[in-house]
């Protein structure tokens, strides 16, 4: 019989903690470097400019860069800020087994 084991389990067998830490860390950078660039595409589609989104945000057009490349681990009052200045509106969910709950 074919025993399977969990990825989690073959990480643990093969890296030490720190590294499992650090490849952690580098899944993290990498999806938020994709939500940013995700929500860089959805502003030039609604043809604003960097520019006009940092106004709306009060912000710097540099600080919008760089929440666009993912260089800044934005808070959740500017992400939504940003998705706002972009007309939209950022949602929170919790998501459970059996049920979802909307925290705002």
């Amino acid at each position: 019989m074919t025993s399977y084991h969990s990825w989690d389990d073959v990480q643990r067998e093969l890296l030490a903690p720190e590294e499992i830490a650090e490849s952690e860390q580098r899944a993290q950078r990498l999806l938020a470097q994709v939500y940013a660039y995700r929500l860089a595409e959805i502003r030039k589609r609604r043809g604003l400019t960097q520019t006009e989104v940092a106004r709306q945000m009060g912000v710097s057009q540099r600080r919008v860069s760089a929440i666009e490349h993912g260089e800044e681990q934005a808070t959740r009052t500017t992400l939504a800020a940003y998705v706002a200045a972009l007309g939209g509106r950022l949602r929170l969910i919790a998501e459970f087994e059996d049920e979802s709950l909307a925290l705002g």
